[in-house]
Parts: structure tokens; sequence; C-alpha cells
């Protein structure tokens, strides 16, 4: 595990602890499975990541535990273009897409460009933000060129 990982893990587990839940075995093990993975993951491929780390964690403890990380603001489910909704990993509070209409590939980057609209937001509503979820649709590089070569 990087660490990366370990310390987004680390952060995970205080946040539960504070919340009052322990860091169970099926906790730490969906946690793994959405921070390791690449990808954004439905509920049904965690509960088959988990299953083939430990096949004794049962589906709804997977379920019970995607449902407490959505509750707590440490994952987001996303619709991008599925039927299922796809978990993203939230446990620093954001999280960027950049997606492909075309391809539907999707890229993450880091940079946070919305602290002014964060703090105006906060301002103007009185609303207190704990965390977003920016997606911006379009076409990738690739999927332009694609376009181009056929014009």
């Amino acid at each position: 595990m990087s660490q990366e990982i370990d310390s987004q893990q680390n952060e995970l587990a205080q946040i539960l602890h504070q919340a009052g839940y322990k860091y169970t075995t099926p906790r730490r093990l969906v946690a793994e499975v959405l921070l390791e993975s690449h990808t954004h993951l439905s509920a049904p491929e965690v509960v088959d990541l988990v299953a083939a780390r430990d096949s004794s964690i049962g589906r709804m403890s997977v379920y019970r535990t995607l449902d407490l990380f959505t509750r707590l603001g440490l994952i987001h489910p996303a619709f991008q273009g599925g039927v299922n909704a796809r978990y993203v990993v939230m446990v620093g509070g954001h999280h960027h897409h950049l997606i492909c209409q075309k391809c539907g590939k999707v890229m993450h980057f880091d940079e946070c460009p919305l602290r002014d609209l964060t703090n105006y937001l906060e301002t103007h509503f009185g609303f207190a933000i704990e965390g977003h979820l920016l997606e911006f649709f379009g076409l990738c590089a690739d999927c332009r060129n694609k376009e181009a070569a056929l014009a």
C-alpha cells in the first residue's frame, strides 16, 4: 500500500472513530478496495473485490459500509452514464473529474479551483460547505483528434 493510501486510511479511521464507529475489518477492506482502485467502483464491484480478499465478509456488510461512508461524507455516489452509482472517495472533502462524453474516460484532477466560490456561497447563503464533487463533461483530446481526422 502506498503512503498516500495509508494516510487516507488513517484519516478515514480517525473520522469513523470521531463519529463513534469502529474501524472493523469489513470497513477497512471496503476502504482499501475503494482507495486502491484507479477507477470509481459500483457497489457490486466493491462486493466482488472485498469477497476476493476475504470471503467471510457478506454482501450486506459491504452495502452497510458503503451507506455509512456515504452518510459520513467519505464517499459520494456519482452517476456517470450507467445504471449503478459509482462511488467517489472524498476523504479530503472534494473530488474533481473531467468526463469524456464520447468514450467515457474519466480523468481526475487534484487542484481545487473552488476556494473563492466556496467562500462566496458560504457567506452569501449562510451554508456550511463540507465538500464538493465537480464534474466537467466534454470531449477528451483523443476523441477530439479522432473527430478532427474524420473531418
